[in-house]
């Protein structure tokens, strides 16, 4: 039987290994950390079937000194660490040209819009409905006149096929009473979902897996070495040998794949959430604030309240100010809201310039795969990611085309 290894216990490594488990294959996942507790943990909770537009849109870098400018904004660089971050900010800058926004919506199109079915398909039934909502979304701006970026993305959308309805005032208001009456626009888009707890989402695939005969070693990788055919896995407390490898270990995989020449432009977005266990309203529908780069959702934790990009790496300290602007939007968006005491957050999206993730193999190192840079949609693909990877690792035909995830595209 074949002998796999799966780097990373989030929500993406857990769903390639159940897949790959149930495929056959003998799984081991290594992480230091239990299931789901590092970036899966603390997301927004969204699928957001129809997220099909990069972060990167044609016209987007003239906002950036206005978002820098504003302490409360979606956008913090980290002055110290902007040498660092900046060859990776320039390729985000160019995937912004029109050609390659297309391209990259293609893809997210395709990987997005399975997500509901593959979590279904993965989690069973009953699972599911305890864990997923299917009751959709609603995004809302303050100006009262579309961006070109907006303008394109509603073309994208449009292209795609993807439904959205336009929601007069009175309709949002029905929708969620509590919204502040300054929202100038809104739109519904009922193909999204939102699971009600991503821990336990996690924590459950990571049982499924383990139910079908995987294992979890609580070890942190450290080194990949070939030998022959087959890779050898050396970590804090030994060294493992497996026929094949999947590096999915979100923002921290270059530290893995980088030794074997297989880097390719990862930057982390740093993202916060404030969650507060008793609020004093009810949020029906998550709510994103596309102007402002946050969302307000219900959880059975509490409500949460997380966004925000932060550009500065993996070893700088939380900024207690971007939680405290997370507040500051939501008290704007939400005018009855009662913070009272809540619990910060601080997380690291793996993120490629073109939004789109490195799934797949090299053509270095055949037998590692890579399975990671899904940036601020882990949660949205984690199962039809883990689904293409354990396919692609299995020898078998997949069931959506490959190519726009491989690593050679940024070569």
């Amino acid at each position: 039987m074949t002998s796999v290894a799966v780097v990373g216990a989030g929500i993406i490594g857990l769903s390639t290994a159940a897949n790959l488990q149930r495929m056959g294959l003998a799984t081991t996942v290594f992480d230091a950390l239990p299931p789901g507790n590092c970036t899966s943990y603390g997301n927004a909770g969204m699928v957001s079937v129809a997220a099909a537009m990069p972060m990167a849109m044609p016209g987007m870098l003239r906002n950036v000194p206005r978002w820098l400018r504003d302490p409360e904004g979606p956008l913090f660089i980290n002055p110290r660490y902007l040498p660092a971050a900046l060859p990776w900010l320039l390729r985000w800058v160019r995937a912004g040209a029109a050609g390659q926004v297309k391209r990259s919506s293609q893809g997210l199109w395709q990987l997005h819009r399975h997500a509901l079915d593959e979590y279904r398909r993965l989690l069973g039934a009953a699972h599911f409905s305890s864990l997923i909502q299917t009751i959709g979304q609603i995004h809302v701006w303050d100006s009262p006149t579309p961006s070109a970026s907006e303008r394109i993305g509603a073309a994208i959308r449009e292209e795609l096929g993807i439904p959205a309805e336009i929601l007069s005032p009175a309709r949002l208001r029905e929708m969620v009473p509590e919204l502040t009456h300054d929202i100038s626009r809104a739109l519904y888009l009922p193909q999204n979902g939102n699971t009600i707890n991503p821990l336990r989402l996690t924590e459950t695939i990571a049982g499924i897996f383990a139910e079908a005969g995987g294992s979890i070693v609580h070890e942190k990788a450290a080194r990949i070495v070939p030998e022959g055919s087959r890779y050898r896995l050396l970590t804090n407390r030994g060294d493992h040998c497996f026929d094949k490898l999947v590096v999915a270990a979100g923002a921290w995989s270059l530290e893995l794949l980088g030794p074997l020449g297989l880097g390719f432009p990862l930057e982390t977005e740093r993202g916060y959430h404030v969650q507060i266990a008793s609020a004093n309203i009810q949020v029906p529908y998550p709510v994103l604030h596309k102007g402002r780069g946050f969302g307000a959702c219900a959880m059975e934790t509490g409500l949460r309240i997380a966004g925000t990009v932060e550009i500065a790496g993996l070893h700088n300290p939380p900024e207690p100010r971007r939680a405290e602007a997370l507040i500051k939007n939501a008290r704007r968006l939400l005018p009855r809201l009662e913070v009272g005491e809540y619990k910060m957050w601080m997380g690291y999206r793996p993120s490629t310039p073109d939004t789109l993730p490195v799934l797949g193999a090299s053509a270095r190192h055949p037998g590692v795969y890579i399975a990671c840079g899904h940036g601020h949609t882990g949660v949205t693909a984690g199962a039809v990611s883990g689904r293409l990877v354990a396919e692609l690792v299995a020898g078998v035909q997949p069931f959506i085309d490959p190519a726009p995830y491989r690593l050679e595209r940024f070569s």
